[in-house]
Order: C-alpha cells, then sequence, then structure tokens
C-alpha cells in the first residue's frame, strides 16, 4: 500500500525525523519506521506536489530520498511542517 507524504518533522538542525500526512491513521511516522517498511516491502512512500508521483528511496547511508524534478517541488526538505 502506498502512503503519501504531505509534510515532515525535523529536529533542530534541520534533519527529517518523521513523515505525515494530516488526517491520515498512520501519521506521523518516525523516519526509522519509514525505513523499516521500505527495506521489508510492506510499505512504499511517495510525494505528489506535482501530478507525477514521487517515491521515497532509501540512498546507501540509509538516508531517504526523492527522485528531483524540475519544480523540486516533490524535494522532502521543501514539504512543510507537521
Amino acid at each position: 500500500m502506498d502512503r503519501r507524504i504531505k509534510a515532515t518533522q525535523k529536529d533542530k538542525n534541520g534533519n527529517i525525523v518523521a513523515f505525515g500526512n494530516p488526517g491520515e491513521s498512520w501519521s506521523p511516522r518516525s523516519k526509522e519506521d519509514v525505513l523499516r517498511d521500505i527495506k521489508g516491502m510492506r510499505r512504499s512512500y511517495y510525494v505528489q506536489e506535482v501530478p507525477q508521483k514521487k517515491y521515497i528511496r532509501i540512498t546507501p547511508g540509509n538516508a531517504l530520498q526523492t527522485t528531483l524534478d524540475k519544480g523540486h517541488k516533490n524535494n522532502l526538505d521543501n514539504l512543510p511542517s507537521l
């Protein structure tokens, strides 16, 4: 099941520590839980601020990121705060 990310929660250093979609029962979800969900193929997460979905992937080093688009609206760092 896909989960749409509409916002993030950051720590005092600006690092994303949780993901969410206000109004959804699973939201907020910690970064660690999202990593486990993706690695275990239990859930996929995506951002959709423009017509095309951008799925969140795990990079080497266990960072989470989306693929960039021309408008950068789907970048996790550009999402509003939870």
